[in-house]
This record gives C-alpha cells, structure tokens and sequence, in this order.
C-alpha cells in the first residue's frame, strides 16, 4: 500500500435477534440446499402489532379515576322529582305493564332493576300529573331497550342487517302513530313485529290525543332522527379505526334520543309552543346546549361500564386516542366542555323572544327549566341508580370512583 494512504474497515452489525428466537442444529446429512435458513429471518416470526382499539385497551386498562358530583358544574339548575309514594305507584303499574312486553324476562329484568326508568322520567318531568309519568316512563323503558339491542352486548350488536330492519319497522310505527291525518293514524302493530317495536305502538298511542299537531309533528321527525342516529352509531362501532372525537359527539347529539325527550315537555307540561318560538335561535341553542351536556355528563358516566364492556366509542376514550393524552386529562376535557355549555345555555336565556302575554311566557319557562332538568336529570338518574355503576363507588356527595378494566 503505498506510503500516505489510509483504509477504512467496514464493520457490518446485524439485526437483533427476535425474542422468540430458537437455533436447533441440523441433521446429518444436511446440506446447504436443503438446510432452513428461515429462523435466521428476524423478519420471519414478526412480534403481533397492536391495532388501534388494542393499543387504547393498554393505555387505559387499570388506572382509577375520580369524578366530582357532575351535578356541581351546572349550579344554578335545581333538581326536582315526585315524591317517593308516586313512584313506588308507577312502578307498580309499570310491573304489570312488562309482563305484557314480548321480550325476554330476563332483559326486563335487567332493565327494570338497573334501570329503574320512572326516575329518570320523574327527574325530566318533576311536575307532570302521574298518569304522564307512567306514559313517560313506559317511553323511556322503550328508548333503552331498542338503544341495547343494537349496542356492545345487544342481540343485534354484530347484525348490520338485523339492525337496519328493526329500525325501518321502528320508523313505520313512528310514522303510522304520529301520521299528520290523525283519521289514517294506526296503533297496531304488524303481526311478527319485534317486542321492542310492538311496545311503541302502545306507548305512542297514548301520547298522540294529549300532543297538538306542531308538536306531534316535531316528535315524529325527531324520533326519525334517533332511529337513524342509532344505526348510525353501530356502523361506526364496526369501523376498523376509531372515530374522531367531535364526530362522534355529533353522533352522540342524535343517537342519545334528548330532542324527543325536549319535545315531550309539551306533553307532560300541557301546553303547546308555537314553531316561532321553538325554533327562535336562543331557544335552539338552549337545546343544542342542554343535548351536548347531556350527551357529556353521559360520557364520563357510563365511561366504566362502556370500557368493560369493550365499547370505546366514549368521548373520553376518544379523546385520549386522538390527543394521545390520559384519560384522566380527557375527562377534564370533557369537564371543562360541560362548563361551557352550562354558560352557553345561561346566556341564552336573555335573548328568548318573551311576549306581552304572560301565560305564553311561563310556557316558556317551564319549557326552558324542563331542558335544564333534562341535563341534572342526566347526572341525577345516573347516581340513583345501577345502570353504569354500584352505589358503593359514590361517597354521601355523588363523587365517583371507578377503574378501568375488561
């Protein structure tokens, strides 16, 4: 090499061995054709890859959280319901009305014990005669019934099929009861119906001849709105990625079924606002705002049950996927959009267009007082209840603790 010059030495690394990598020596006989060099490919046995659902699992699985009295974030908002004589007198009338019900004992079981579904009505409607109550709380055991067939653990959960043909019949039954000539209404269900969609042609029945028109009209778009909304919702579930946060929000806004539940204040209440009024923008954004914190307080909530039961479509879930943050920072998230509905729904209420009538203006009163109850209610129901959680995870204020786990 001639004097001055330099060499450099090539050093060559090689890849790390697997893990699971095992070196078993050849037989006699083996030559180079015929030897395996395969278990010399790192490439060969890759390790598994977590998708996206799995990797969220991971991150969330066994952290505890603990959650104020949601309650607290909207302070002004009273929380009313019947007395306790009344409801023990609903639920009797409502234990002979499900053995009428074509379901399975065991889901009205289920259903009449962790649900307990004439609170959640009584706290919508505090003030609403008894025989409403019992209308309302047959309404709402029917909204929870068809929203778990087709939810994680539902008999419809994995059947887009069997899904999309249950809501078109639960759409006919709407349009039938809620029909704009009430001369060609119909309150008979087709024979072969499902029991969750047999039980709304009685429960709609009873409602129509106490709503005026604009109203029956509203009610029947809305619930048109929910029945998609839900089959919505479960075509996103079976979505390899999860969705975006702020969409699924959107969904929630539809599929949690508050705009019937907005309507029939005018039902249980006895009056009749007119469209001006209803869809004046103040009115609107009360609505708007009292859906979303419903749909909220809903979130953190059911977020246990939800996570164990494998359902990570839950706006805190999301929130963690999405920001790549806790999941306790994503229910303060959460939180703090719960705050600033509150205020939105406050600020609303200076610019709904009073009149010179006054029995007009405590229509509107009580329509706007029966929105805010409808949120409390939310978060009322939810600890008086086992729907989402045991008793034993509430302290004496309603604070929650809960851990994550499947």
């Amino acid at each position: 090499m001639p004097a001055g010059s330099s060499t450099t030495t090539a050093v060559l690394t090689a890849p790390p061995l697997p893990s699971n990598f095992q070196f078993t020596f050849p037989k006699s006989g083996t030559t180079l054709s015929t030897f395996d060099f395969s278990a010399f490919d790192v490439n060969a046995n890759p390790p598994p890859q977590e998708d996206e659902r799995q990797r969220l699992v991971r991150r969330c699985t066994g952290e505890t959280i603990h959650v104020e009295n949601l309650m607290s974030l909207m302070p002004a908002w009273f929380k009313k319901i019947h007395p306790q004589r009344t409801l023990d007198e609903v639920n009797l009338v409502i234990d002979e009305w499900l053995k009428t019900v074509n379901l399975p004992e065991k889901k009205k079981r289920a259903q009449r014990q962790k649900g307990d579904y004439v609170i959640i009505s009584s706290v919508f409607y505090a003030d609403c005669s008894i025989e409403k109550l019992i209308t309302l709380t047959k309404y709402n055991y029917w909204i929870f019934m068809f929203d778990d067939e087709i939810d994680p653990g539902g008999d419809l959960m994995h059947d887009d099929a069997g899904t999309r043909r249950v809501c078109d019949q639960a759409l006919q039954c709407i349009d039938a009861c809620l029909h704009p000539d009430p001369k060609q209404a119909n309150f008979t269900a087709p024979a072969g119906s499902p029991g969750t969609v047999e039980m709304l042609y009685g429960i709609l029945a009873a409602m129509r001849p106490e709503m005026g028109p604009a109203t029956i009209e509203r009610m029947r778009r809305q619930m048109h709105e929910y029945v998609e909304g839900v089959a919505r919702q479960q075509s996103v579930r079976h979505d390899d990625c999860l969705p975006d946060p702020w969409y699924h929000l959107k969904l929630r806004c539809d599929d949690i079924g508050v705009r019937p539940s907005v309507t029939q204040i005018e039902y249980a209440m006895d009056f009749e606002l007119p469209d001006h009024i209803v869809y004046h923008e103040a009115m609107e954004c009360i609505v708007l705002d009292c859906t979303k914190l419903c749909v909220l307080v809903n979130e953190i909530l059911s977020l246990e049950k939800e996570f164990r039961d494998g359902q990570l479509e839950n706006l805190c879930t999301l929130i963690a996927n999405a920001e790549a943050t806790s999941i306790h920072a994503a229910i303060d998230r959460v939180k703090q959009l719960i705050r600033t509905h509150y205020r939105s729904c406050e600020a609303a209420v200076a610019r709904l267009p009073w009149t010179a009538d006054e029995q007009v203006n405590e229509s509107i009163r009580k329509y706007v007082q029966c929105c805010q109850r409808i949120a409390t209610g939310t978060a009322q129901w939810s600890y008086m209840c086992t729907r989402y959680f045991q008793r034993a995870q509430l302290s004496a204020k309603w604070e929650m603790v809960a851990t994550l786990g499947q």
